[in-house]
C-alpha cells in the first residue's frame, strides 16, 4: 500500500493558481503535477469561499497554539546560540557586527543575527557590496603595523607607548586612534599589579636632607640622579639590582646586579655612572631612600669624594623616589612577572637584554626626537 501524499499550503495555493490561466483546464493542470482532478477542483473551491483562510487544518486552536510555541521556542534556542558564541558583539561597532554576521552565515540565519545585533540586513548587504573606504585601507596598514611592534615587543606596549613608537617610525597616527584600534582587536599592554607592603626605613645620616624634593624634572643632563635597589626571584635565590637613572634622559645611566644586598652592590652602579658623566667637577645630586646600603659611612664617604650630593626621602614617602621606582615597576611587569629564571645567571642575562636593548634605546628615540622638534623651532625661519 502506498504511502498517502501530503502537500504544503503553499503547494495547494500555486496549483490553484495554475488553474486560473487562460485556456488552461483544471484537469489539464492536475495531469501535469499528478493529483486527481477533483482534488484540485475542491482546492479551488475552498480558496475561493475562505480565501486566506483556506487550508487552516482540522486542528483545534490548542493545537495552533502549541505549534506556534515549538516554533518560537525554536527561534529562540537559535537566538540564545547566537549569542553564546558572538554576544559580545552587540557592544562593538557596526563594522565589527556585520563582520561577525558575514562569519557566522554558515550556523545562523542573516535575517537572525541582524534582529539580534540590532542592525539592518538591507544594511549588511549593501555593506558586502560596499569597497572599503581610504580610512579604512589605512587603519587595516596601521593595524597590522601595530601588531607587528606588538609582537616584537613581547606583548607588553600599551596605547601610549604604541603611539610613541609609531611616532619614531613616522606615523601620523593620533593617540585616540591608536588606543581605539588596539581596543577594538583585543591587543593591550601589560597592567600594573599593585603590591604594598611595610617597609622599615633607616636613619637619614646628620647633613643630608630631600634636596629633590619630588621635582623629577631636569633641564640639562647629570644634574640630577636618582638610584634604589630592587629583588628578582629565581630558582637559587633572590638576585638585587641597583640602578641609577639620570632624570634628564630616563636613560639607567649606572646598574649593577649581585646575590647580596651589599653596598658594593651601590658602589658599583654608582661608579658605572660616572664613566658617563662628562664634568666631574659638576655636582649632582643623587637621590634614593634610607636603605642601609645608601646611609652606610662607605658610601657617602665615596659620594663626597666624587662630588654627589646625597639626597634622601623622608620616612615612609616612597613617592619621593617614584622615578626610580616606577622603572622598576615597568621592568617587572614587562619582563620579570613574565619569567620564571631558574638560575641568577639566567636573570641577570635577562635583566641586560631589557636595560640596554630595549629600555635605554627606547629612551634614546624620545630624547632624540625631542632634540629634532627643538632644533625645528629653533631653526630661523626664511
Amino acid at each position: 500500500m502506498s504511502k498517502r501524499r501530503r502537500f504544503s499550503t503553499e503547494f495547494k495555493r500555486e496549483a490553484v493558481e495554475l488553474t486560473r490561466h487562460p485556456d488552461v483546464s483544471v484537469t489539464q493542470v492536475a495531469r501535469d503535477i499528478g493529483i486527481a482532478a477533483n482534488l484540485l477542483s475542491r482546492w479551488r473551491r475552498e480558496i475561493d469561499e475562505q480565501g486566506r483562510t483556506a487550508f487552516g487544518g482540522t486542528g483545534t486552536p490548542r493545537d495552533e497554539e502549541v505549534a506556534r510555541l515549538k516554533r518560537e521556542n525554536a527561534r529562540l534556542k537559535k537566538e540564545r546560540g547566537f549569542f553564546a558564541r558572538r554576544g559580545h558583539i552587540l557592544r562593538q561597532g557596526i563594522e565589527l557586527k556585520y563582520q561577525a554576521i558575514d562569519a557566522g552565515r554558515g550556523d545562523y540565519p542573516v535575517r537572525l543575527m541582524c534582529r539580534c545585533l540590532r542592525v539592518s540586513h538591507s544594511g549588511f548587504y549593501d555593506w558586502q557590496k560596499r569597497r572599503p573606504s581610504a580610512r579604512v585601507r589605512d587603519n587595516r596598514r596601521l593595524l597590522s603595523r601595530i601588531r607587528a611592534i606588538h609582537a616584537d615587543h613581547l606583548g607588553v606596549m600599551g596605547r601610549r607607548r604604541m603611539h610613541e613608537e609609531l611616532g619614531f617610525e613616522g606615523e601620523q597616527a593620533s593617540l585616540n586612534r591608536v588606543a581605539r584600534l588596539m581596543r577594538r582587536h583585543g591587543i593591550y599592554g601589560i597592567p600594573v599589579a599593585r603590591a604594598w607592603r611595610y617597609k622599615p626605613s633607616g636613619l637619614r645620616p646628620i647633613g643630608i636632607a630631600n634636596h629633590l624634593e619630588r621635582d623629577f624634572v631636569a633641564l640639562e643632563p647629570n644634574t640630577k640622579w636618582v638610584t634604589d635597589i630592587t629583588q628578582i626571584r629565581t630558582a637559587e635565590g633572590w638576585l638585587f639590582l641597583c640602578v641609577v637613572i639620570d632624570l634628564y634622559s630616563k636613560l639607567v645611566i649606572g646598574w649593577s646586579m649581585g646575590a647580596t644586598q651589599q653596598r658594593q652592590l651601590v658602589l658599583d652602579a654608582v661608579t658605572a655612572a660616572l664613566g658617563r658623566r662628562e664634568d666631574p667637577g659638576q655636582p649632582v645630586i643623587l637621590h634614593s631612600d634610607r636603605g642601609t646600603q645608601f646611609t652606610s659611612h662607605e658610601v657617602q664617604g665615596f659620594l663626597k669624594d666624587q662630588n654627589l650630593v646625597s639626597s634622601m626621602s623622608a620616612v615612609g614617602h616612597c613617592g619621593d623616589n617614584a622615578a626610580c621606582e616606577g622603572f622598576f615597576g615597568v621592568l617587572k611587569r614587562e619582563r620579570v612577572r613574565r619569567r620564571k629564571y631558574l638560575t641568577r645567571a639566567q636573570a641577570r642575562s635577562d635583566v641586560f637584554d631589557y636595560i640596554e636593548r630595549f629600555h635605554n634605546p627606547r629612551m634614546q628615540r624620545r630624547l632624540d626626537k625631542l632634540d629634532q622638534q627643538f632644533h625645528a623651532l629653533s631653526k630661523p625661519s626664511v
